[in-house]
């Protein structure tokens, strides 16, 4: 195989290999049943990866991406317990 081929070869796989980080970043984050510490630590490592030098544009969206997430756990957390409550009263 010629340089070339395997540079292109090299980059496919290399993209490959980033979708499924990301996948399996995104779930941790998303998965109510990974421990919150994990979650945080994960989510935190990712902005400070990002927030150094010029992607702080980027590291700054994932800092809102966060935010929102954690808003929607304690909205999910409130209803769940509500709904625990009607279901103990019957």
């Amino acid at each position: 195989m010629s340089e070339q081929k395997n540079e292109i070869i090299y980059q496919e796989r290399l993209q490959s290999l980033a979708v499924l980080a990301f996948e399996v970043v995104e779930s941790l984050l998303t998965d109510t049943e990974t421990p919150i510490e994990i979650r945080l630590n994960t989510a935190f490592r990712i902005v400070e990866m990002c927030t150094t030098g010029t992607n702080q544009d980027i590291g700054q969206a994932i800092v809102m991406g966060i935010e929102k997430n954690a808003r929607d756990i304690e909205k999910n957390a409130h209803e769940l317990a509500y709904i625990e409550t009607l279901l103990k009263k019957d």
